[in-house]
């Protein structure tokens, strides 16, 4: 069974993805006034990060980074994220979490939807490399 710890700027360096996922992209989201967040691991292996940034009052910009092993522990990634959020919003009095997601990558737009976050568009250009990404969101009822 995976062990969670607290979010710290360092674990973010240590996920080793599928994807290529830059050294800027990286430090964003490391220094991008991290809430709240978990850090999911297997022994010494970072299986995911997850967290949301503070936007304004209400509102938080979500993120996940999935490591290219979580799919040995998918069902436990996706119970801790889902606690992850609803607790955040709970917590923190937020009544929406946004988070961006690649057009091209259907895991992670299946599982956004799966953590109850809705599509709301398209946002072009959005990537480093310029690449389009889909807003979704999760909207307290």
């Amino acid at each position: 069974m995976p062990d969670v710890i607290p979010f710290v700027e360092e674990h973010i360096f240590l996920v080793e993805t599928e994807f290529e996922f830059s050294e800027a992209a990286r430090k964003a989201i490391g220094t991008n006034g991290v809430m709240d967040g978990y850090t999911l691991l297997d022994g010494d292996e970072v299986l995911a990060c997850a967290g949301v940034s503070t936007m304004w009052d209400g509102v938080a910009e979500g993120w996940i980074v999935l490591s290219k092993y979580a799919i040995k522990h998918r069902v436990s990634v996706a119970r801790y994220t889902e606690q992850l959020f609803d607790g955040i919003m709970k917590d923190n009095s937020l009544w929406r979490i946004q988070a961006s997601v690649h057009t091209t990558d259907k895991k992670a737009i299946r599982f956004a939807q799966w953590l109850g976050f809705e599509y709301e568009g398209v946002m072009k250009k959005f990537g480093p490399d310029g690449s389009d990404y889909f807003r979704y969101a999760r909207v307290a009822q």
